[in-house]
């Protein structure tokens, strides 16, 4: 059986996980809470209960046939990721380190480039404390991997979807949205194929660290997402608004994904990993959506 850890196992870490049970995978699922464990216990992992703000969190037992997957998300707040720097010396003081980790950042480390296409050359320059968290994560597992026998793949990823995850609450209540034509490039990616990335960068083998940008290689904008999704589920699509309206009616939260615009090229995790994504338009997303969506009722 193969050993893997998945650290911050939420919607993308349960696919994951399953979808390696069915190749043989043991699966260790680090998690804060009882109802985590116990959800997922009932699919078959084995949950540990740990807190990545504690500077010492227990970790399993890490082999060196280890795959890791980090999707804990940093603290709300600052510049900085201290839950990966304790993550990180407790994995230091582990007898044998993992072959391979993987781990989700975010496209927002490369800021605004006005509407510009962006790959991986593309240097860093995050303009606000979700990028500038972020790329402080991934500076500490670059200088990890520096120093220690492990494998990296850093994943650049920007808005993710899937069918429990849809602005049916902000839709339902009439909140505006950008006026489409004014409205910046935003990238989106389906949690089923981000899944099925995560899963490929463990399993491929590529250089000690890689980085990968993840995207379905359709930009649009997050006011043409939120009327897209309220269309498909036949919802009154949201008032459209000027940015003067904006800047006194939408989120701070909101505005600072505004704020940015790039276009995300995703030709290297198609041409290095051998992706085939099963969702490259949001159409084709919002349609298995519905579908999901449907099968629950």
């Amino acid at each position: 059986m193969l050993n893997t850890i998945i650290i911050g196992c939420g919607d993308i870490g349960t696919h994951v996980g399953q979808t390696l049970q069915q190749h043989h995978h043991t699966i260790t699922a680090v998690v804060r809470t009882l109802e985590s464990a116990a959800q997922l216990t009932s699919l078959g992992f084995n949950p540990i209960i740990s807190d990545l703000d504690r500077l010492a969190p227990s970790l399993p037992v890490i082999t060196d046939d280890a795959l890791i997957f980090y999707f804990a998300p940093p603290p709300g707040s600052g510049e900085h990721d201290p839950r990966m720097a304790n993550f990180l010396r407790s994995l230091s003081a582990s007898a044998a380190q993992p072959r391979r980790l993987v781990y989700i950042s975010t496209t927002a480390v490369y800021g605004n480039s006005s509407g510009d296409w962006i790959d991986e050359q593309t240097p860093t320059h995050p303009v606000n404390s979700r990028g500038k968290r972020r790329l402080d994560a991934e500076t500490q597992l670059i200088e990890y991997q520096q120093q220690h026998p492990i494998k990296v793949t850093i994943l650049r990823v920007p808005g993710i979807y899937s069918a429990n995850r849809l602005p049916f609450q902000q839709i339902k209540a009439g909140k505006p949205i950008l006026k489409q034509q004014i409205a910046p490039y935003s990238n989106r990616i389906h949690a089923i194929d981000l899944s099925e990335i995560c899963i490929a960068a463990a399993l491929s083998n590529p250089p000690p660290l890689a980085i990968y940008n993840v995207s379905d290689g359709n930009p649009g904008s997050i006011s043409q997402y939120f009327r897209e999704v309220a269309l498909a589920f036949g919802l009154q699509p949201p008032p459209e608004i000027s940015w003067e309206e904006a800047e006194q009616q939408i989120s701070p939260a909101m505005l600072s994904y505004l704020s940015e615009s790039k276009r995300i090229d995703n030709s290297l995790i198609i041409e290095k990993l051998g992706i085939s994504l099963r969702y490259p338009t949001l159409e084709a997303g919002l349609r298995q959506c519905v579908e999901a969506l449907k099968h629950k009722e």
